[in-house]
């Protein structure tokens, strides 16, 4: 008998849920939806200058692995 008062009780409260639930729904359906959102403090990562030493005047993407390609020497008709 115990068992079957508890298990009543917990079928009662779920259904006091969905109703609080379908309630609160049924209060915010004409309103309007607003997608404000503050601008953030800090300036996103990607557009953010990033910074280089003071000899480094090449890009960061444009470094080449790996020595240098051999120059010329004279004579060389390539």
């Amino acid at each position: 008998m115990q068992t079957f008062l508890t298990v009543i009780v917990l079928l009662a409260l779920v259904a006091l849920g969905i109703l609080f639930l379908m309630r609160v729904n049924a209060q915010t359906t004409g309103r309007p939806v607003h997608h404000h959102r503050h601008p953030s403090p800090h300036p996103s990562f990607r557009l953010r200058p990033h910074k280089r030493s003071r000899g480094d005047t090449t890009h960061a993407g444009s470094r080449e692995a790996g020595p240098p390609p051999p120059t010329p020497k004279a004579g060389d008709d390539l």
